[in-house]
């Protein structure tokens, strides 16, 4: 059995500063949400570790009225019952909302927003693949690796996947 929730907030990475990833961990502190932070140079993106897969999606839509001008993507899955999820949010809009499989197993339950260009090629596949020990997990790692989110892909040698930052 395999869960993982992670919700990921853009920054400029143009202007990469530890500080403004400092900055955006002690802001969730004071709104009152304590999860790991977590970062790669590499990456457009900052991750935020959630241990509750099934609370990505109401986590974000608020993470993304915190920070109206970031985006912020969620991804989540729950391999026992074949869950999946992703969102994609801008302030209080919402770009994109699927969720599979953690109301009703198997089934997509929430379908909302703009289909993003690599669902056909990854969320098809998944979705004929369900059942299949290990799909799961393997297609959330092709989201990550093909959205450069920190923690997917292979590193380079002797190269964390990401630094945690302690809050």
């Amino acid at each position: 059995m395999t869960k993982f929730g992670a919700i990921y907030l853009s920054y400029s990475r143009d202007q990469f500063d530890i500080d403004e990833i400092n900055n955006i961990a002690s802001i969730l502190v004071k709104e009152g949400y304590q999860f790991p932070v977590r970062y790669h140079q590499e990456t457009p993106w900052i991750q935020l570790y959630v241990n509750e897969p099934e609370k990505v999606i109401s986590y974000g839509k608020k993470i993304a009225q915190i920070f109206p001008n970031q985006k912020i993507l969620g991804l989540a899955a729950y391999t026992v019952s074949d869950s999946v999820s992703f969102c994609y949010f801008q302030g209080k809009q919402v770009i994109r909302l699927l969720q599979s499989g953690f109301i009703t197993e198997r089934q997509w339950e929430k379908i909302e927003g703009k289909k993003q260009p690599w669902e056909d090629k990854i969320l098809n596949k998944l979705t004929l693949e369900i059942g299949t020990k290990g799909m799961v997990s393997y297609n959330i790692n092709q989201i990550g690796v093909l959205l450069n989110l920190p923690g997917f892909g292979i590193p380079q040698p002797g190269e964390p996947w990401t630094i945690q930052i302690s809050h």
